[in-house]
């Protein structure tokens, strides 16, 4: 069995003037240890640092017990004693005993004291527009009980529509990986200044940042950390530095991190085309819907994981799907059930998620075709608005999808393929419904139809929750 601490070097600072000490254990190979007694040994920390009275310790030792024991964990809460000296150090360690296992312990530093870093906010930025520059003079101060000694570290994280401008020796790029979707560029700069407690500081030239053609929803965050070790060597260039600016400042952002949010008057153009396709009465006929995301705007949900694009997709009336895209469901009904089986439907709904400039994705659509299909067949496929005013052109946001019969009538059951090719770059195939048209009817099987709505339904709930915005203020 073994016991392990979170974290291996803490701190008590002011911001609670208190620390808790997690710990868990684990019992390989999935088994269970019985009459486990497990203890936390306070001994070499209690000059400066004591749990209260609510912790159920005695002489320096907090224990457990526990008649059986797989994998969990406890946590101890430890505050400083009145007096103590600030930058007093100690270990604390956890060892155990099982009836049945053996238990092996860990140990961890702790100190009294804490450097508490905090950086400036900026307010949220609105209504900029493709070229603009923004400027974040920021500030960092210390309002813990320790120095950062060895200096601190500016971490810099923007979107894809704002770009850092200028460079520093003392700064460098880093992958962006594993700081979420939407960060596209990190920087790090390394300033081998020490921060002492009560002092604030001043970067030597604001940081500045330009609106890019894709700016749409767009955040820059920055945060400051103690530097751990020397500062490493970076490129040439002049370096930016930290200028003292006396006493820190009685109130502010609380935290050593921030987020401001960039909103830019821009667009993205969606656009869709068709397909006319001929098949026969009792066959099969394959239709493709090409929809492209033109840009120039990046459109994400900067408070989600990702945003989507929806497509309304209707097949040619008299025709019913039999093999339909993995990214397409029926459309939900107004009740909010389970709209039932994927095949067999005429109408759908298709994401895409996460929608770049430059993206192009076909929708391919199999579908049977009826007895009682009309000669000429024709459905649609249409986008919807994510945000209003987004996509300024509605001319290319539907197109028809249209079937024609082959001379011949019936297919005697067999499988007539699809032909014909996507209509042109502007969307539409002539004869075609036009975008915002009304219902269209779902004949040809002789069952019950499913009406068109979808895209009233999608756009007074799904699309208008996916991408609202919220109000935003410190990360």
């Amino acid at each position: 069995m073994t016991v392990q601490f979170a974290e291996h070097e803490l701190f008590i600072g002011t911001e609670p003037a208190s620390v808790n000490l997690s710990y868990r254990w684990k019992v390989a190979g999935g088994g269970t240890a019985h009459h486990v007694h497990l203890t936390v040994d306070l001994s070499a920390v209690a000059d400066f640092a004591e749990p209260p009275p609510s912790e159920h310790c005695k002489n320096n030792l907090c224990t457990l017990d526990l008649a059986s024991a797989t994998s969990d964990f406890h946590a101890i809460t430890l505050v400083p004693k009145p007096g103590a000296a600030v930058g007093s150090s100690g270990a604390v360690t956890v060892s155990g005993t099982a009836s049945d296992a053996t238990v092996t312990g860990d140990r961890l530093t702790l100190t009294n004291g804490a450097t508490q870093l905090k950086v400036s906010a900026s307010a949220e930025q609105l209504h900029q527009v493709p070229g603009d520059t923004l400027t974040f003079p920021l500030d960092v101060w210390n309002n813990g009980q320790l120095p950062a000694a060895k200096g601190v570290q500016l971490r810099i994280d923007t979107t894809a529509g704002l770009h850092l401008q200028g460079s520093w020796a003392n700064c460098r790029d880093v992958p962006a990986s594993g700081r979420g979707g939407h960060i596209v560029r990190e920087a790090l700069c390394d300033f081998p200044t020490p921060v002492e407690p009560g002092r604030q500081y001043a970067l030597s030239s604001p940081l500045r940042v330009k609106v890019g053609d894709e700016a749409l929803r767009d955040k820059i965050f920055y945060e400051f950390t103690p530097l751990t070790g020397a500062a490493p060597a970076n490129g040439p260039g002049t370096p930016l530095t930290l200028v003292p600016r006396g006493a820190m400042p009685s109130d502010g952002n609380t935290a050593p991190y921030f987020t401001t949010y960039v909103n830019s008057v821009n667009h993205a153009d969606f656009a869709v085309t068709g397909d006319t396709v001929t098949g026969r009465r009792g066959g099969h006929a394959t239709l493709h819907a090409t929809v492209i995301d033109r840009g120039p705007a990046v459109v994400q949900d900067l408070l989600d994981d990702e945003a989507w694009l929806p497509v309304l997709v209707k097949l040619p009336p008299g025709t019913k799907a039999t093999k339909i895209p993995d990214n397409c469901q029926p459309p939900p009904p107004d009740d909010g059930s389970d709209p039932g089986p994927r095949m067999g439907r005429s109408s759908y709904q298709c994401d895409f998620g996460n929608p770049a400039p430059g993206d192009r994705h076909v929708l391919s659509f199999t579908v049977a075709i009826g007895p009682r299909t009309p000669a000429v067949s024709t459905g649609q496929v249409r986008t919807l608005e994510i945000m209003k005013g987004l996509d300024p052109d509605a001319s290319n946001d539907s197109a028809a999808l249209t079937l024609r019969l082959a001379q011949g009538g019936s297919a005697g059951g067999g499988t007539a393929g699809g032909s014909g090719g996507a209509a042109g770059a502007s969307g539409s195939v002539s004869g075609g419904p036009s975008a915002g048209s009304g219902p269209l009817p779902d004949t040809g099987f002789g069952g019950g139809r499913i009406l068109w709505a979808a895209g009233a339904l999608l756009l007074a709930g799904g699309v208008a929750v996916a991408l609202s915005r919220r109000s935003r203020g410190r990360n």
